[in-house]
């Protein structure tokens, strides 16, 4: 994976692009830049192996995290801990947001989960909120991201990192994670961080 790699979601309409990964800082940091659609954010979750930090960018960012919610204005931060319980969203119902996330280790394992996140999704081998329809590739995308649902799903957790532990070893998901890293289009990773600035 390298820096300047760009996703794009169809259906929810969400742009990832990668400033910085695991194999650029050596393990130190994963930092995303995510323009977020309107209305758009995902559901309260943890994750047990790295921090987050957000940084809104434009517009307003919504984070919730330990049940306090709060929309971050521009050049604002907020600090989410390992296994804290949070979700980010779009603060506005008409128009994108911008904002940054750092993961604090990095995890290459998240940018294989979004790369195969959203090659699924332009595919159409997901819901229209993005959830594989596929239960191993929802295993995958558990095991690789680090991931744990906060609500009821939380219990199905063990079985989905066994599974997703036992499938990440198949060739077949690794050439079809390849074939997503290839259809992926990139940015100088210089300009990617200036529009950010």
């Amino acid at each position: 994976m390298q820096p300047g790699t760009v996703l794009y979601n169809p259906l929810i309409k969400d742009r990832v692009t990668m400033l910085a990964t695991a194999a650029s800082t050596g393990g130190a940091s994963t930092h995303l830049r995510i323009e977020l659609a309107p209305g758009g954010g995902n559901a309260l979750h943890t994750h047990s192996g790295f921090t987050e930090t957000f940084t809104a960018r434009e517009g307003g960012l919504g984070v919730e995290l330990d049940g306090e919610r709060r929309v971050l204005a521009p050049g604002q931060q907020a600090v989410v801990p390992r296994q804290a319980v949070h979700r980010f969203f779009n603060a506005s119902d008409a128009h994108p947001c911008l904002f940054e996330v750092e993961l604090q280790p990095a995890s290459a394992g998240f940018e294989r989960s979004l790369i195969l996140a959203y090659g699924l999704a332009q595919d159409g081998l997901t819901t229209q909120g993005g959830v594989p329809r596929s239960f191993r590739h929802l295993a995958l995308l558990v095991h690789w991201s680090d991931t744990a649902p906060a609500g009821p799903l939380r219990i199905l957790l063990p079985l989905l990192r066994l599974i997703g532990r036992r499938l990440a070893r198949r060739p077949t998901y690794h050439a079809l994670l390849r074939r997503y890293m290839d259809k992926c289009s990139t940015v100088p990773v210089g300009d990617a961080e200036q529009a950010v600035a």
